[in-house]
C-alpha cells in the first residue's frame, strides 16, 4: 500500500473519514486460556478474542458512541471473524503493550495500537506481516516561522512527541529538542502554543486537523515504519491465524477497503 502524502508545503490536511460498520465489542477476560475450533489457537477468554489497544489515537483506535472502531479495531474483527471469536477491546496505555507486559499477563491475546516492528519490541512480543506502510509528518499552525526540519533546529523549537513511539525516536535522531507526551494531548499543546510543532504519524495529524484546522504540516518525515499486530511471545498458533487473516484481506481487497474508509489524507 502506497503512504499517505500531502501534496506540498503549505498544503491543509484532509479530513473526513467515514465512519464504517462497526461490530459491537462484548463480554469479559478471565485469567485461563481456553481452546477455540480444533484446540489449536489459545485465547484468554473461551470464544472470545482479546484485544488490546490505546482509546484515543485515531483513525486507528478511538471511541466512537460508545464504540471502538477504527482501521486496526476493522482488522481486529477480521481476525476474529476467520477463528469464530468474538471481539473484546481493553484500552490500555501505550508504555504497557510496548514493553510485552499486557501480553506476558494474559491481559489481551493480540495487541493492535498502530505498533511499529522494532528489533527491540521484537525482543519482547512477535509481530505478524505488516498491513500499514507508516510516514511521519511535522505539523505547526498557520503562519508559524517553522517552515522545515532545519528550522525547527536552527530555532531550537519545542516540538512535542508521543513517547515511545516513531517520533519520539525520528525526534531524538534528528536532535530535535523533543517534549515527551503520554497520549495526543501533544496536540492540544500546539495549538495552545505549549509546544512549537508536532512529529507524528501523518494519519493521526490528519485526523486531528479535524479539530484544529490552522494544522499545516510543513515538511514530511521519511520513516521505516511498518504497523504489525503484536502476539505473545512463541504463541505460534495465534501469530498463523493473525497471519492468516492479514494474507486474506490483502487478497481479497478488505484492508484496502478498510484503509480508505479510515485513512483520511490523500493518496498518490
Amino acid at each position: 500500500m502506497d503512504g499517505p502524502v500531502i501534496l506540498d508545503r503549505k498544503t491543509r490536511l484532509l479530513t473526513g473519514a467515514t465512519a464504517a460498520g462497526v461490530l459491537l465489542l462484548t463480554g469479559c477476560t478471565s485469567t485461563a486460556e481456553n481452546d477455540n475450533g480444533d484446540g489449536g489457537l489459545q485465547t484468554i477468554t473461551e470464544g472470545q478474542l482479546t484485544v488490546c489497544s490505546e482509546s484515543n489515537y485515531p483513525p486507528f483506535e478511538f471511541e466512537q458512541d460508545g464504540e471502538m472502531v477504527g482501521l486496526d479495531m476493522d482488522l481486529a474483527a477480521e481476525i476474529a471473524k476467520d477463528n469464530d471469536l468474538e471481539v473484546h477491546h481493553v484500552a490500555l496505555t501505550f508504555e504497557t503493550m510496548v514493553s510485552g507486559a499486557a501480553l506476558d499477563t494474559r491481559q489481551c491475546d493480540i495487541v493492535t495500537s498502530a505498533l511499529t516492528m522494532t528489533d527491540e519490541r521484537r525482543s519482547v512480543m512477535d509481530f505478524s506481516e505488516p498491513y500499514f506502510d507508516n510516514q511521519l509528518g511535522l505539523v505547526v499552525k498557520d503562519g508559524s516561522d517553522i517552515g522545515s526540519v532545519q528550522d525547527a533546529l536552527d530555532s531550537d523549537a519545542r516540538v512535542g512527541v508521543m513517547q515511545q513511539t516513531t517520533g519520539d525516536a525520528k525526534a531524538k535522531e534528528l536532535g530535535l529538542n523533543s517534549v515527551q507526551f503520554e497520549d495526543v494531548l501533544m496536540f492540544q499543546d500546539l495549538e495552545s502554543g505549549g509546544v512549537d510543532a508536532v512529529l507524528d504519524d501523518l494519519v493521526p495529524i490528519a485526523q486531528h486537523s479535524e479539530d484544529y484546522p490552522d494544522f499545516v504540516v510543513v515538511e514530511e518525515v521519511q520513516a521505516d515504519d511498518q504497523f504489525g499486530v503484536g502476539v505473545r511471545k512463541g504463541d505460534t498458533a495465534m501469530l498463523d491465524a493473525v497471519n492468516a487473516t492479514i494474507e486474506r484481506v490483502k487478497e481479497d481487497g478488505t484492508l484496502e477497503e478498510i484503509t480508505e474508509t479510515w485513512v483520511p489524507v490523500a493518496h498518490q
